[in-house]
């Protein structure tokens, strides 16, 4: 397995219509979001989960967009603006290793990248960092694309660094995981 990022113009080809019959963002989404919740969209790509999102958090809430490629977030930007969500949405580059927020957030959402991610433990607790206390993280991968081991072991890193595995929710064609926080700070992680 490697850790390539998908070039922006693939994007178009995974945030399509017929994706959004098959997963459903809103119906994926509305058990862990409320109006007013901040909200993290890790991966964002062009908007696939980000959009559906800013719907859900109302003008209280925000989305924070966060993508390594600077394209990915100017048409996610304006596909936001078009939509009239623009003001609900904050884009953010990340760099390779530093997601780069420090916002508490009520809800973060890494769909179908974690496998992108070069050191998932160190991504896993950084994400873990931004979470309040009662907060949700959704994480899911792409069947066949990441390998029931594969995801194992993203489960236990993410387990390594103080998330706790709350359920494993059912969406079409994904491994999923739902985590919380754990009480306890991990030890030896850093904050970037």
């Amino acid at each position: 397995m490697g850790h390539e990022v998908c070039p922006w113009w693939v994007a178009y080809l995974i945030d399509n219509p017929l994706r959004r019959l098959i997963h459903k963002p809103e119906a994926i989404f509305r058990n862990y979001v409320k109006p007013g919740d901040t909200v993290l969209d890790l991966g964002c790509g062009i908007g696939f989960a980000a959009l559906p999102l800013a719907k859900i958090v109302g003008d209280q809430g925000r989305v924070i967009a966060v993508d390594l490629q600077q394209k990915m977030l100017a048409i996610l930007q304006r596909r936001a603006v078009k939509a009239g969500l623009g003001s609900r949405i904050q884009t953010h580059r990340c760099e390779p290793g530093s997601i780069g927020i420090a916002t508490p957030v009520d809800f973060a959402v890494a769909f179908w990248m974690v496998h992108e991610v070069p050191d998932s433990r160190e991504f896993l607790a950084q994400v873990r960092c931004c979470l309040k206390p009662d907060a949700r993280f959704l994480v899911t991968e792409p069947i066949p694309h990441v390998r029931e081991r594969a995801f194992r072991e993203t489960l236990d890193a993410a387990q390594a660094v103080g998330l706790v595995l709350r359920e494993q929710p059912r969406i079409r064609g994904c491994r999923t995981a739902l985590f919380s926080r754990s009480p306890a700070e991990p030890s030896g992680v850093s904050l970037k």
